[in-house]
């Protein structure tokens, strides 16, 4: 087994439901191996016929990934060119968001930096109340987001769902409180 593949293990519940699991201790820090695996995912999920769905979740409750790996083992994620034509990086959230797949973020823990860009690549989120965390230190120091992956996936939630082949309908309540008021989404 790679080290990538370690770290970004995926689990075939059936053909077409795949879990990925990020398994990177002590803090899942996002790192080259983190985006190599996600790069030999994306390209399985290419060659499949027949997976409809996948689901992104941690091995660590405390963290479902944290920041970049800054002592220097990012290895060549900002320089080298993805099948996309972008930087690794940008072409993992890209081709991500392109993806007939349906791509769900299941998270639990912190999320942070980098890992807020993949989580926004996903087509849906759902965060545990109990302890998720969000994050985005570029902002607080004026910095521009990671490769400008933002920028990248504009996509809406309803365009992204007309976009992929996923087709369900659903109804649903859900209720958003902030500190000052409540909102009732039906």
């Amino acid at each position: 087994m790679t080290e990538s593949a370690a770290h970004v293990r995926v689990i075939e519940e059936t053909s077409a439901y795949w879990r990925v699991l990020f398994e990177n201790p002590p803090f899942n820090i996002v790192d080259a191996t983190i985006f190599e695996g996600l790069q030999d995912l994306l390209a399985r999920m290419d060659a499949s016929r027949s997976v409809r769905v996948v689901v992104f979740e941690s091995a660590n409750p405390e963290f479902y990934l944290a920041h970049f790996e800054l002592t220097g083992k990012t290895g060549n994620i900002t320089t080298a060119v993805g099948p996309s034509g972008l930087p690794i990086l940008m072409d993992t959230f890209v081709r991500l968001t392109k993806s007939p797949v349906v791509s769900i973020a299941k998270i639990r823990g912190c999320v942070r930096g980098v890992s807020s860009e993949f989580v926004l690549a996903c087509d849906m989120r759902f965060a545990s109340r109990e302890n998720t965390r969000l994050g985005q230190p570029e902002v607080g120091v004026g910095l521009h987001l990671a490769a400008g992956v933002r920028n990248a996936c504009h996509i809406s939630s309803a365009a992204a769902a007309r976009s992929k082949s996923f087709s369900a309908r659903t109804t649903s309540t859900a209720t958003l409180r902030n500190d000052t008021e409540t909102i009732r989404i039906r």
